[in-house]
């Protein structure tokens, strides 16, 4: 640990994980799961992040008519865990999905050496017999299996996942001190609702009352019925493709983008415009037009389609194996550049146990040991299932690619703020194998996909509110039994109601059996994985952050996330730049502007959640006709 480090004041951290806050997160999981996930079902949406603050927002207001209002440290354990709980799909979600794979006439038309797909899903990710699916429950005999199996791995990835969080956020939070761009609005919005201090109100209040308008646009057209404003982008495809066919073009509708923008630097927003013009827009019209170089994708491509199919098809052409490979060589540049702090950290380990910091952080070797019990234990538990698959691999991918994803997640939503979701890794391992068969394509060992980087997040919005760390991971943990259990229950609850997929749930109709047929190229190696890209790709992003080591103006981490932003995204992150950098900041002043772009960002955001919650109404309301006959 750097002399730095050992010379700082000890932060001075409260307690926030008290009856009332896990009362709240009780309150917030019975509430809002249910509509979560009848509004997946039904539109294909989520509760979007905007919609977090307002439920912070009314919470907060809620406790004000008690004895007593949460303090900044009960608020802040409610907003960290109310995503987890309420704005993410349940684990048993999938078990209806799997019900669904082996009984789609989709996947009946996928075959692996002449036997048809579903006859090679083991009983233990979906039962066999059509019994079970016209009963419609999970809450049945022929189910225990699938749950415990579900249950197991859900156990093992919290593990895995906790363990990586807490060295990893450390390293981050405590020794590097990376920004966290979007912590700064999460600290900014419990600051604002907890003391209301007046500028802190006014600059709330300047944000919220545009992004109430904004919302009314965007959410209120299609709870009604009649969309105003496009989500989550407006295609532009339509009319580009007749100069540059191919080519995603388009403008995000979603708010999260133009607020990133807001509080990013502008350097580091045009570098992301710059990755993701590369890749979207220039190299993808370039392998449309010369059909030679990827062939399969050309013969895919016609006029007409839109942006969100081109991506999809061209993803699963071209940019699969590119992407996978500079995720990859990210992440080994990050392990070398970052290798003498992990290194002094583990250390620290060994002789001090990190004395001085355990009251109010996690013990790290507690964390460590917590993603080797997830890595390993789910390994094994994969092996027993499929001994087909050695069980070196298997550690390898669970351990290896699980620490590289994770220390890339933390690393660029330190440094901007973003993070994408990574192009099935452990598929990219199966299919370098030559396993013939369903089981290891559908189940994995613990594999991060970033889920630490986010909870990084949330333990820097902890030392900005003042609240132990602690307490923190304690809360994560209660929000994501509580996701489960009250998940298992609901799914079960709407799956009795009517079929899935039916027209009670649109969406579904729509989604599932796309779901099933990627699942089924992936069984069928119908997508393909090219080394040689793989390889070259991990090779050009590690020079990049190596350039970047040496010329320190060179933004290598932003370039490389923007090369996953599709353009509609980096388009809305530069325009929010522009004007928070060039427009706001010279307007109000730079320094003022710094102080209050945060609160400004939280109340936008705030503004388009309250239209959320009416969309979310209103939606409920339309369906509220009985289901018969579906």
């Amino acid at each position: 640990m750097n002399k730095e480090v050992k010379d700082q004041a000890k932060p001075s951290f409260r307690s926030g994980l008290t009856w009332r806050a896990i009362m709240g997160l009780i309150a917030i999981a019975l509430l809002f799961i249910p509509t979560n996930i009848f509004m997946n079902l039904s539109t294909g949406m989520m509760i979007s992040t905007a919609a977090i603050y307002i439920l912070a927002i009314l919470f907060s207001e809620l406790t004000r008519y008690g004895a007593r209002p949460l303090s900044k440290q009960e608020m802040y354990i409610v907003y960290s865990t109310v995503g987890t709980i309420a704005g993410a799909v349940p684990a048993y979600y999938w078990l209806v999905y799997r019900a669904f794979f082996v009984a789609s006439p989709v996947t009946y038309a996928y075959r692996v050496n002449g036997i048809p797909v579903p006859y090679l899903v083991p009983d233990w990710i979906a039962p066999l017999g059509v019994k079970t699916y016209t009963l419609r429950t999970l809450l049945h005999p022929a189910w225990i299996k699938p749950i415990m199996v579900f249950t197991i791995f859900l156990i093992f990835g919290l593990l895995g996942d906790l363990g990586l969080t807490i060295f990893l956020s450390y390293i981050a939070v405590e020794v590097d001190k990376l920004p966290f761009p979007f912590a700064t609005v999460d600290a900014s919005l419990i600051e604002t609702i907890t003391t209301r201090e007046t500028s802190r109100t006014r600059a709330f209040i300047a944000g919220f009352y545009p992004g109430l308008i904004y919302g009314a646009l965007l959410y209120g057209g299609y709870g009604l019925g009649v969309p105003i404003l496009p989500l989550p982008w407006a295609d532009f495809t339509w009319f580009t493709e007749k100069y540059i066919p191919g080519a995603l073009i388009g403008i995000s509708t979603d708010p999260m983008s133009f607020v990133l923008g807001l509080i990013i630097p502008a350097s580091s927003a045009f570098a992301m415009l710059l990755g993701s013009a590369m890749v979207w827009i220039l190299l993808n019209y370039v392998f449309t037009i010369n059909p030679h170089i990827f062939p399969l994708w050309a013969s895919e491509y016609y006029r007409g389609m839109s942006l969100n199919t081109i991506y999809q098809r061209s993803f699963q052409r071209i940019w699969i194996s590119p992407q996978f490979g500079l995720a990859l060589g990210l992440a080994l540049a990050l392990v070398t550049t970052i290798g003498k702090r992990v290194w002094r950290v583990l250390k620290s380990i060994t002789k001090a146990g990190i004395k001085g910091r355990v009251e109010y952080f996690p013990s790290l070797s507690m964390g460590i040991g917590f993603f080797l019990i997830g890595s390993i234990g789910s390994s094994l538990m994969l092996y027993l299932l499929i001994p087909q698959l050695p069980l070196y691999l298997i550690l390898m991918a669970s351990l290896g690619v699980s620490f590289a994803i994770a220390l890339v997640a933390v690393y660029s939503i330190g440094e901007i703020g973003f993070f994408p979701q990574m192009p099935w890794p452990w598929q990219a391992i199966v299919y370098m194998t030559p396993y013939q068969g369903v089981a290891a394509w559908i189940m994995s060992p613990y594999i991060c996909y970033g889920t630490p980087g986010f909870w990084s997040q949330s333990v820097k919005v902890a030392y900005l509110t003042e609240t132990t760390p602690k307490d923190y991971f304690k809360a994560i943990t209660i929000a994501v039994v509580l996701n489960a259990v009250v998940g298992l229950l609901v799914m079960d609850a709407f799956w009795r109601l009517a079929p899935i997929p039916s027209s009670a749930y649109p969406a579904s109709i729509i989604y599932w059996p796309l779901y099933a047929t990627n699942d089924c190229l992936f069984i069928t190696r119908q997508i393909r994985l090219d080394p040689v890209l793989i390889a070259g790709s991990a090779a050009l992003a590690y020079g990049m952050v190596v350039l970047s080591n040496i010329i320190k103006s060179f933004p290598a981490i932003p370039l490389i996330m923007g090369c996953y932003m599709l353009p509609p995204q980096a388009i809305t992150v530069f325009i929010g730049s522009f004007i928070g950098n060039y427009v706001l900041a010279r307007y109000l002043r730079k320094e003022m502007w710094e102080s209050i772009k945060g609160v400004f960002g939280a109340g936008l955001l705030s503004g388009v959640g309250v239209f959320v919650g009416i969309y979310v109404a209103l939606t409920l309301i339309s369906k509220a006709a009985w289901v018969w006959p579906w």
